[in-house]
C-alpha cells in the first residue's frame, strides 16, 4: 500500500493538494493539471485506502457537492513523507540534486 502510493507523485500531490484545503474534483484537475482519468485514479486509491475521505457539503442551489479532504491516514503519510524529504535534502552529494528538486515539487 505504501510502495504504491510512492510510486505514483500524482497521487502525493493529490494529498498534499487536499491538506491546504478540501477540493472538489474539478478543483483538484485544474490544480493539479490532470485529466480526469488521472484524478478519477487517485481518487478511487486514496478513498478506498482512507488516504482521504470525502465530505458532503450544500450548495447555494440546494445541490449536494461532494469535496475531498485528507484523512489521518493521509496526514500520517505526509508527515512521514516530509521527514524522508528532509533526509533526502540533507544527502544531495549522495542523491544528487534532481532528486532532491523532484520531491521538493511534489509539495508544492
Amino acid at each position: 500500500m505504501l510502495m504504491e502510493l510512492f510510486a505514483h507523485k500524482d497521487y502525493v500531490r493529490l494529498l498534499y493538494a487536499v491538506k491546504r484545503k478540501p477540493k472538489r474534483f474539478g478543483e483538484l484537475q485544474a490544480e493539479l493539471g490532470l485529466n480526469p482519468a488521472q484524478v478519477d485514479r487517485a481518487v478511487k486509491f486514496l478513498r478506498k485506502e482512507l488516504w482521504i475521505v470525502p465530505q458532503v457539503i450544500p450548495s447555494e442551489k440546494g445541490r449536494l457537492l461532494l469535496e475531498y479532504a485528507i484523512g489521518r491516514r493521509g496526514l500520517a503519510f505526509l508527515d512521514a513523507f516530509k521527514g524522508f524529504s528532509a533526509s533526502v535534502s540533507r544527502h544531495k552529494a549522495e542523491f544528487g540534486k534532481a532528486a532532491a528538486a523532484e520531491l521538493e515539487s511534489l509539495t508544492r
